[in-house]
């Protein structure tokens, strides 16, 4: 397995040779764009796309493909830059079935790197399958992922591929942006499943549950220390109550297990831990465009590592979610118990997220994201390990349609992570990496599909 991480020097300039066309050309094809506006006929080019998207429309297909070349320095190559590019396809479909709702969402592609950058490869598939039956409603959705270091927030979780903007895939339990890790390559598996019962017409029984595991495949770093595996199990049950158009509330209790894969030449205690929390839930709908979540609740956690011992500590979660036919904005906080991204073994984080994506004048998008989390140790673990990791992650992204299904688009990302541990930690990102990165994406208009 490990042979599709070679890459042989010839590979390595003929990479470099194109990396230097593409950003010869991206970088002049803004100006040209602006210049050669009328080149789109507005009233015949609806839509024109600036980049992928996922479909809205049901019984409706959307791909496209991109071509990236980027400049990194500070993550793979500490003392100077390193250089890439990367081919890209993502793909969407949305059923048209009111009953049997069906969604999907894939991504994948490989990266050529060299001056320090490894190549890889990356992939992320998401599914949700809903039957509504009378008062009751099931989803069962899993979301998969084979990506290079810990994902940020973009669909395919890989910065400088054009996709920012468009949201990733959500299975499982929220824990917001993850810890920074080296280069290891991973694969995460969540599989869900959840079910509404209408008691009254606005008084509804909810429950869901969900399984994951984290396992790391190679990467820098000796044996042992490519990252802490983990498997981990949630549940939670709850009532709601709609007091009118615009409110509803409840009351969540929610149950997760974590279990780590013992692996003693790592050095570092992995202890299993249980954390259960009951949260009050309140829902406000402001406008038609406006609307925000709110749950909070006490958390206990049991660690067990020789001996058991539990801790009280705060449970929040909250959004806020606003939407318009050319924009699109989502802010969130998180503060409760996670399995440690793989880094450490546990952790209590704070993390917030933001994100944001416009289009204006037919032709252009703008989008960015923000990442910023704060991890410690377990509020049980003081005893065994203390660490304090600061994350941050910035993107901006600029998108100008060339032609009805082309555009080419610019991007920089920004990210920071810095630790005040006194213990260790698995392959941690320690420091500061920017890139920028200039692409081309062929994204033609959504392609309706089955019966209509």
């Amino acid at each position: 397995m490990m042979n599709i991480f070679r890459k042989s020097e010839s590979s390595g300039r003929r990479a470099g040779r194109f990396a230097i066309a593409l950003i010869a050309v991206a970088v002049p094809l803004f100006a040209v764009g602006g210049a050669s506006a009328q080149a789109l006929p507005a009233a015949e080019a609806s839509p024109i796309s600036t980049g992928f998207s996922i479909p809205s429309v049901g019984g409706s297909l959307h791909w496209a493909v991109s071509a990236s070349s980027s400049l990194d320095w500070g993550y793979y190559s500490q003392s100077g830059a390193a250089t890439g590019v990367a081919l890209s396809g993502n793909v969407g479909y949305l059923s048209q079935s009111t009953y049997r709702p069906f969604s999907l969402v894939a991504t994948g592609g490989r990266s050529w790197g060299w001056s320090g950058q490894p190549s890889y490869e990356f992939a992320s598939l998401g599914m949700s399958q809903g039957i509504n039956v009378g008062r009751w409603s099931f989803t069962f959705s899993d979301n998969v992922s084979y990506l290079p270091q810990t994902a940020i927030g973009s669909l395919s979780g890989i910065a400088g591929l054009g996709d920012l903007g468009v949201p990733p895939v959500q299975t499982g339990p929220d824990i917001g942006q993850g810890a920074l890790t080296n280069y290891s390559p991973q694969v995460s598996n969540t599989g869900g499943a959840s079910m509404q019962r209408q008691i009254t017409g606005k008084t509804a029984l909810n429950a869901s549950g969900s399984y994951s595991i984290l396992r790391f495949v190679g990467g820098s770093g000796s044996s042992g220390a490519i990252g802490l595996e983990n498997d981990s199990v949630t549940g939670s049950a709850g009532l709601n109550h709609r007091l009118n158009a615009r409110n509803t509330f409840g009351g969540n209790y929610t149950y997760s297990s974590v279990i780590f894969l013992q692996n003693t030449s790592n050095g570092i205690p992995e202890p299993n831990f249980i954390s259960q929390s009951g949260s009050l839930t309140y829902t406000h709908q402001v406008n038609r465009r406006l609307s925000f979540n709110l749950a909070a609740g006490p958390q206990w956690t049991t660690i067990s590592l020789g001996k058991r011992s539990t801790s009280l500590n705060a449970y929040a979660d909250a959004t806020l979610n606003y939407a318009t036919e050319f924009a699109r904005m989502g802010l969130g906080y998180v503060h409760g118990t996670n399995a440690g991204y793989g880094v450490v073994g546990g952790s209590l984080s704070d993390s917030v997220t933001f994100s944001a994506s416009h289009s204006f004048s037919q032709v252009w998008n703008t989008a960015a994201n923000l990442g910023w989390t704060h991890t410690t140790q377990l509020p049980s673990q003081n005893a065994i390990t203390t660490f304090d990791l600061k994350t941050v992650i910035v993107g901006l992204q600029v998108s100008r349609a060339l032609a009805r299904s082309l555009s080419a688009y610019a991007s920089y990302t920004f990210e920071d992570q810095t630790s005040g541990s006194t213990g260790s930690t698995i392959n941690l990102f320690s420091g500061k990496n920017n890139i920028i990165a200039f692409g081309v994406t062929y994204s033609p208009a959504s392609r309706r599909v089955g019966r209509h």
